[in-house]
This record gives structure tokens, sequence and C-alpha cells, in this order.
């Protein structure tokens, strides 16, 4: 019994088959040829999933895309990261992706482009492209999620997330660049991914990630890259066996600060008070919020009222009702029996970093 649907699912089949196939021609121009038809296959709704079914079904169709995931095939690299990505997208071809070791290959290649001599125009775009192929297998898939972290190799666990850390610093020390275009947003999209997992929690958390989300969170002036490292601390805190790391790292002065002071918009208050809640479910977590008052000052955020104090030059901002709402039912009634221990503003500023 066939179909003319299926007829045309073979007849597609083929021809992708016939494409791969022209990957591997010894000519520049037929492999470039073939890339870019895959790349505008990959961004067409309707004839994407004939790809992805392709990719899911024949691992050696994924190995093709593979060996091009290089920098010395810079002319259809773009091309091929661009069909990765898209691809990526699917559920079933990121799991496919990764049980091919493409979060391996892909950071292999973020490192080769690090010490390459690309142009200045051309570094940056692949790099982008590169951190977008593995946010999107880490969205979506917990294979990559594992791959990223290496936790079943004790002499490797671990040091792709340091490699994303020094990777993050390096850029946040030397570009200066638009939101539109800052590869940061990708390393910390990334590092939320991770946060969703109790192993990629744990993993974030011993290495530098806290001093970087704290970093970023506090200095940077680009209030996406404010949401998305109070994200990743708010996931973290979800789970009570973080909080001694947390508290050790000064997060929750840090973020009381910023939630009273005013010094970000929704939906990143929300993000914070959500931390808040989340660190009292532990005593770690309990008692650093006593020994720094944070009632007075959470009583102050519930009311509307914004500390205007201590002559910071950075915007401030309204507290959000829903914030306001949150904090009074969620917050307040389990700070009701600590004892207010008088703290000056000043006192606050000096703990947090």
């Amino acid at each position: 019994y066939c179909t003319n649907y299926n007829l045309f699912g073979m007849a597609q089949a083929v021809e992708l088959r016939e494409v791969f196939e022209f990957l591997k021609a010894d000519r520049d121009d037929v492999r470039k040829m073939a890339a870019q038809g895959l790349s505008l296959l990959s961004g067409d709704a309707v004839k994407l999933p004939a790809l992805t079914s392709l990719l899911t079904s024949d691992p050696a169709m994924i190995e093709t895309l593979i060996g091009l995931l290089s920098v010395k095939s810079h002319t259809t690299l773009g091309d091929i990261l661009t069909t990765f990505i898209n691809c990526a997208a699917d559920a079933s071809c990121a799991e496919a992706f990764s049980r091919n070791r493409v979060v391996q290959r892909a950071m292999r290649l973020l490192d080769a482009l690090e010490a390459s001599d690309l142009s200045a125009t051309t570094l940056p775009v692949y790099k982008e492209m590169t951190l977008m192929l593995l946010n999107n297998l880490t969205a979506s898939n917990v294979i990559a999620i594992q791959d990223l972290l290496q936790l079943e190799d004790e002499d490797l666990a671990g040091y792709f997330v340091t490699r994303l850390s020094m990777l993050y610093a390096r850029h946040s020390a030397t570009e200066h660049v638009s939101e539109q275009r800052d590869l940061r947003k990708w390393f910390l999209q990334i590092s939320l991914n991770l946060t969703r997992t109790p192993d990629g929690q744990r993993t974030l958390l011993t290495e530098d990630w806290p001093s970087q989300l704290l970093e970023t969170l506090n200095e940077s002036p680009n209030p996406m890259l404010r949401f998305l490292s109070a994200q990743c601390l708010n996931n973290c805190a979800a789970t009570p066996a973080n909080h001694v790391a947390i508290v050790e790292s000064t997060a929750v002065s840090a973020i009381l600060r910023r939630l009273s002071k005013g010094l970000e918009a929704q939906p990143t208050q929300m993000v914070l008070a959500e931390f808040l809640a989340s660190m009292m479910q532990s005593e770690p977590g309990m008692n650093c919020l006593e020994g720094i008052n944070s009632r007075r000052f959470l009583v102050a955020v519930a009311e509307g009222k914004i500390d205007a104090s201590g002559g910071d030059e950075e915007v401030r901002n309204a507290v959000d009702p829903e914030v306001a709402e949150f904090i009074k039912h969620h917050i307040l009634p389990f700070l009701d029996e600590i004892q207010d221990a008088y703290m000056q503003e000043e006192e606050l500023s000096l703990i947090h970093i």
C-alpha cells in the first residue's frame, strides 16, 4: 500500500541523500552549493521535517555534517552551522546529535575559533552560531546537558563548563558590543539550560560561575544579561541542597539590595523575589536572610517603597504590583517571627559584591 504522500517522502529522502553525497565532493564549489542547499532547506518549516527525519534515522548523515564542523572548512561552516542549529530545535534530532557527540565537537570548534585567524567580521558570527547550537542542544535534550557536564569522566568532569566560564569572562572584559550582538547572552542561556538539572546546578556552583553571575547582575548595563543571570541563580536556589554554596557566594545580600533599591524592572524583579522565597526553604538560607535583616527591606518593597539612599546613579524602577503581592503572601509571613536587628543600608551595601 503506497500513497502519493509516501512516494513524495521517498523521493525527498533520495534527493537529500544525494545532497549529502555532494558534501563529500573534492571540489569546494560543489560542497558549498550542497551546504547552502541544506541550510536553506533547514530554514523551511515545510521541508525541515524531511531533513530531521533523515538525520534521526541515519547516523551516517550526521557524521557527514560533523566532518565539516571545522575551521578548516570555513567556506561551508556558516551553512553547516545553520543546518545544525535549525535541526537541533527538533527534540528528536537534538537527541540524535547528542548520541553522535555533536556537543563535544561544537566545544572543540569553539576553542578552534578562539585560536583562529579568521577575519574580525566573520569570527564573531561563527562563535555566536556555535553557541546557538549548544543552546539549542541543551535546551531540548538531557543527553546534551550530560555531555556538556562530562560527569561520567572523573578526569574531564566540569571541563567544558570551566571553558565556557573562561570564555564568558574574556568576552566580559574585552567586548563592547550592542545588546543584539552580545555573545554573553548565549553563554548565560546555555548556563540557564544547565541549571534546569540538579547536576547542572551543582557543577555551576562549584565552578567560577557564581561570581560571574553576580558580577553581571551587579554591573552589566544590559538588562537581558542581568535577567538571565538572575534566572540562573533562581534555578539553583530552588534546590535547598545548594543553599550553603549560594550563601557563601553572597548572592542573597546582592539580590536583596537590587530588589530593595529598585535597580531592576519586571520581569527581573519577580525572579529576584522568587530567589529570596526559595532561600527560606533551608536553615542556611533562613539564617542568612535573618542575618542581613531582610524583613525590614522587604516590608518596604511590599509597600511599594524603593530605597533611594546611597547616592547610586543607576535608574530606579517602581515596585511592580505583582512583585509586592508575591512578597506579602509568599515571603513576609515566614519572616514575621524573625526579630528585627537594626542595620543601616550602608551596612547592607558593604556585604554585596
